[in-house]
């Protein structure tokens, strides 16, 4: 039996519950969008379950034959009613969850777990080997030797101050923010001999933002 499964498993809920599905789908199949013709193969199969579940639950006066039938009908109807539910009412858009609750469908949760604001920041590190460039390589200051970003994370926001040293990050400007490290500075010829700060800090998903990341520098070469 399938976890989470909607078909009930014991043989006097599931009577009740195939009654309920087939009447409120003859009732409101207009409105579904789902003719007769479509509900018409399982009648036959819903009639033999009747029938022999009828016979089967009398404990004082069924044989083994007669329990056998029942769970041979039920090995046919089932099959049918999964295969009916699955094409005309799991993804029909016109029969609302409200509805599958009645029919005593599974309802899909479009609930996503939130992403965590971020406790952790990002250390950064910069190489300034090639002419007018910067390369800022981040990770993690908890995995600081894996590339990977923490869960939760979208990027790494990337600010900086090119000339003297910032007094607080009021003095930076946003730069970019950066998915995937490392990220490419390019330089003005007229920067070349100057030092670029930067600091830097994860933002998750939900476009919310963690704890600022120490000053980094470096001289931009010419």
């Amino acid at each position: 039996m399938k976890t989470n499964d909607f078909v009930p498993r014991s043989d006097t809920k599931f009577n009740i519950w195939q009654n309920n599905l087939i009447s409120e789908t003859e009732t409101n199949g207009p409105n579904w969008g789902i003719v007769s013709e479509s509900i018409a193969p399982l009648k036959p199969l819903q009639a033999k379950w009747i029938s022999v579940f009828t016979v089967a639950c009398n404990k004082q006066n069924r044989t083994s034959a007669d329990v056998q039938a029942k769970d041979d009908a039920r090995y046919d109807f089932e099959p049918a009613l999964r295969s009916f539910v699955a094409e005309y009412l799991t993804s029909n858009s016109k029969v609302s969850d409200a509805d599958r609750t009645r029919l005593g469908l599974n309802v899909r949760s479009e609930s996503r777990t939130s992403s965590p604001i971020p406790d952790s920041c990002p250390v950064g590190r910069i190489d300034f080997s090639a002419r007018q460039q910067h390369t800022i390589h981040f990770s993690d200051e908890a995995t600081p030797t894996s590339r990977a970003k923490p869960s939760g994370v979208h990027g790494c926001e990337i600010w900086m101050k090119v000339g003297e040293a910032p007094a607080s990050v009021a003095d930076l400007t946003y730069l970019t923010t950066d998915t995937a490290t490392p990220y490419v500075v390019t330089f003005n010829e007229s920067d070349a001999g100057k030092t670029a700060y930067y600091r830097l800090r994860w933002v998750n998903t939900r476009n919310e933002r963690g704890p600022w990341s120490a000053l980094i520098s470096a001289t931009i070469a010419g």
